[in-house]
């Protein structure tokens, strides 16, 4: 008995089915493969951008700790030369009298930590646990130099009122009443231990973010295109964090 000849149409409809459906497979893979890398190229360069403001950030944090010691120089230089108070020079004394009264605003922009560490499908495309989790302290280091300097920034605003920095007199007076303070004292002898958690948080930071750089294998050079200006700032944004700040 002979079998039936498969008619040519449907070989041909078999053939065209197969081959379409082999087609829309690799068009289909082709398309996940891109989205992916997509994904992947864009979780990268998002955490390039977290780099960039973890080192402007670290750049605002070392201008108030430069500014802090140069505020415990100068108390160190008016106690130990000038026994008699009305002899500081004008410029030493005004510089001093202002680092107790002249606080700014300054602001941080906050966007790129707070993209980072709520984008949580990023952290499966950047696929580098250690990277994440030091990028996490850095900013963790972030929020405990921001809680050591406002509270510290209320004491001196505090001592400075107490101190009758607030009336209108002239700034010799007014170095004459601070000098004087017990309590700005006592102060005074903690702020080298102040000074070394600055430091410390600082350091943190630089070191954990240079390390980042270095896995992600990007340059300094590389990151500055990214690097946006220093922000100060006088009115409120949404997108920045407000901290007291010398008034540069």
């Amino acid at each position: 008995m002979m079998s039936k000849k498969v008619p040519d149409w449907r070989i041909k409809l078999y053939v065209s089915l197969t081959a379409s459906l082999i087609a829309f497979s690799v068009s289909l893979f082709v398309a996940e493969i891109s989205k992916h890398n997509k994904k992947v190229e864009t979780a990268q360069r998002i955490a390039l951008v977290t780099l960039s403001n973890i080192d402007e950030l670290a750049n605002n944090l070392e201008i108030v700790t430069v500014y802090y010691d140069e505020f415990r120089g100068m108390y160190d230089e008016i106690k130990e030369n000038y026994s008699n108070l009305d002899s500081v020079p004008d410029s030493l004394c005004d510089e001093f009298v202002d680092y107790l009264e002249g606080w700014d605003i300054f602001a941080i922009n906050k966007s790129p930590e707070l993209t980072f560490c709520t984008t949580f499908e990023l952290w499966d495309y950047l696929d580098n646990v250690p990277l994440i989790r030091r990028i996490g302290n850095c900013y963790a280091y972030e929020n405990a130099f921001l809680e050591l300097y406002n509270r510290d920034q209320a004491i001196i605003s505090e001592l400075a009122a107490s101190a009758g920095l607030s009336k209108g007199i002239d700034n010799h007076e007014k170095l004459k009443n601070i000098m004087s303070s017990t309590p700005f004292s006592n102060y005074m002898k903690r702020s080298e231990a102040i000074s070394f958690s600055y430091h410390s948080i600082l350091e943190k930071i630089r070191l954990s973010n240079e390390l980042n750089k270095k896995v992600m294998d990007v340059t300094d050079d590389e990151l500055n295109t990214l690097v946006a200006p220093q922000h100060w700032a006088n009115t409120k944004n949404e997108d920045f964090i407000f901290v007291v700040g010398p008034d540069m």
